[in-house]
Formats: structure tokens, sequence, C-alpha cells
């Protein structure tokens, strides 16, 4: 249990010296988009890849993802009918709001706690691929069915845009890499593996630097359903999480630990920034993802006392 308190203590640390790094302003008004920059295209792609190449398959795409990729189906849909049927809002507003409560950050927050907390980022690779490859064109393909297309969007954009993520070829090479046993030679292989050092503490400060300008109140009209999304994310799915992988699935500790966690990680900004290019929700993804992420710590350490 200690040690798990400790993971948590090591990222609130190196997210505060983001947080002074960002109110002293040392690196500049783009400081943030250049290290957030770094560790999506280099970074957090070489961390994934050389993890990844390492694990045996059967580690990582195993049982566990019904538990985690399942329980984020379900809250997606329950959050989905509430939203669009129930509070009779557009089906892009419920397309949104199921996105925010199932779209983990598991990028940015999930690898590093993964890393420190798990002590494995093997747990991280089928849920990033799982969202990537399979809530992404689903919601998009909601949202372009409902008339919610992206300005000059082709048919083929979304699929094209996934696959040209680099976190996904990251991940789809270790994979290659893991299933054929390939190995990279020497020289190659430890720059990769430098780089991939970046990831973490990159983006746990860009996370931190992000908080430098704080948060005002949301808008009147979003409160009620930041609460449904924020109900949702962190309570709903962690423990429709806990179900299918204990009671139902068998798993126990630190394999039931690592599925809870990583249902509970808050929003992801990807959700934001889905908004912003299908001009949809704006200000609530914005807050969703806000929220999600400051109360995602006491929940976070609910989970650890209870399961950790």
């Amino acid at each position: 249990m200690l040690a798990v308190f400790e993971g948590f203590a090591v990222i609130a640390a190196v997210i505060l010296v983001g947080f002074v790094l960002g109110r002293s302003d040392v690196l500049g008004p783009h400081g943030q988009q250049v290290i957030a920059k770094l560790v999506f295209y280099a970074g957090t792609p070489a961390l994934l890849y050389v993890t990844v190449a390492d694990t045996d398959l059967g580690l990582i795409f195993n049982t566990a993802l019904l538990a985690t990729g399942g329980s984020a189906l379900l809250v997606a849909i329950i959050l989905f009918v509430l939203t669009r049927w129930v509070r009779r809002r557009s089906t892009g507003e419920a397309l949104f709001s199921a996105w925010s409560a199932s779209y983990v950050n598991i990028g940015n927050l999930g690898i590093p706690i993964a890393a420190y907390v798990l002590h494995d980022i093997g747990y991280v690779a089928p849920v990033l691929l799982f969202q990537l490859l399979i809530l992404a064109p689903i919601g998009m393909a909601v949202l372009d069915s409902a008339g919610k297309k992206k300005v000059d969007q082709h048919w083929y954009s979304a699929p094209l845009q996934i696959l040209k993520n680099p976190i996904v070829l990251g991940a789809a090479a270790g994979v290659a890499a893991s299933a054929t046993s390939f190995e990279l030679p020497r020289f190659i292989f430890e720059p990769i593996d430098m780089i991939g050092a970046i990831a973490v503490p990159g983006a746990l400060l860009a996370f931190g630097i992000s908080l430098k300008d704080g948060w005002a109140l949301p808008a009147r009209g979003t409160r009620k359903q930041l609460t449904f999304i924020t109900v949702a994310k962190l309570i709903v799915q962690p423990v429709l999480a806990w179900v299918i992988g204990g009671p139902l699935l068998g798993y126990e500790g630190i394999a039931l630990f690592a599925i809870v966690v990583t249902s509970t990680l808050p929003t992801a900004q990807n959700v934001y920034i889905y908004s912003m290019q299908y001009k949809q929700s704006e200000a609530l993804m914005r807050d969703a993802v806000f929220i999600t992420t400051v109360l995602a710590v006491p929940a976070l350490v609910i989970v650890a006392a209870l399961l950790g």
C-alpha cells in the first residue's frame, strides 16, 4: 500500500513542478505545446514500442480488456441514452457526453500511473488501442451520420487519421515485434529507449503547466450534464470495471487493481480536441476534462486504499 501512495506522490511532485514552471512563465507562452508535442510525436510512441515489444502478447491482450473495454462501452451507452432520450439533448451532445465518460486519459496520465503505481505500462497498450481503434471510429461514425462532419472531411478521413497517429504506430510496431520476436540492433534500440524515457515526465510536466491559469465555473445550462458525466466517469465506470473484472472474470490482486485504476482515469483531452474539430459541446467537454481530472486524484487514492 505504501508503494502505491509513493507512486502517486512522485506523480504529484512532477505535476507540481510543471505548475510552477507554468506560473513563472520561464518556458514562454508555447512551452506546454512544445512539451506536449514532443511527448506525443516522439516520447510516447518510443516508450510503447520498447515496452510492448518486450512483453508477451498474452499478457497484454487478455480477458482483462473485457473489463476495461466492456465497462467503457456500457457507461457510454448509458450516458448516451440518458442524454439523448431522457434529457432530450442533441445526438452530438449525447455522443460527446458518452465519449467523456468512457474515453480515458490513458496517454497523458495513464502511462505515468502505470509506470509509477502499477510498475508496468503493459496495462496501457490494450486500453489505448481499444479507444483509438474502436471508441473513436464508432463515435465519429455517429457524429457523421448526425450531420456533424468536420469541414472537408471524406469518408476515409477518420480511419486514415487514426492510422497516422504516432502513438498507434508505436504500439502497433511493438505488437508486431513481440509477435515475431524481432529485436532491433542495439545501436538503434538504445536511442529509441532513451527517447521513450521522455514520455512520462514530459506528459506530467505538460499537464502541470496546463493548470497554471486555474478554472472558472461552468456555464449555466451545462452543470447538470457535467454532474452526470463526472459521476459516470469516476464512479459508474470503475464500479462496472470491478464487477466485470472481479466477480465475473475472477481477477484479483494487482491485475484487478490495474483494471479499476485504468477505468478511473479522467476524461481524455482527445475528447475536447474532437469537440473543437466537430464544433460540438466545446465548453462542456473542456469543463468535463478539467473536473474529472481534478477529481480523479481523490478517486484514484480511494481505489488504491480499497484495492492497492
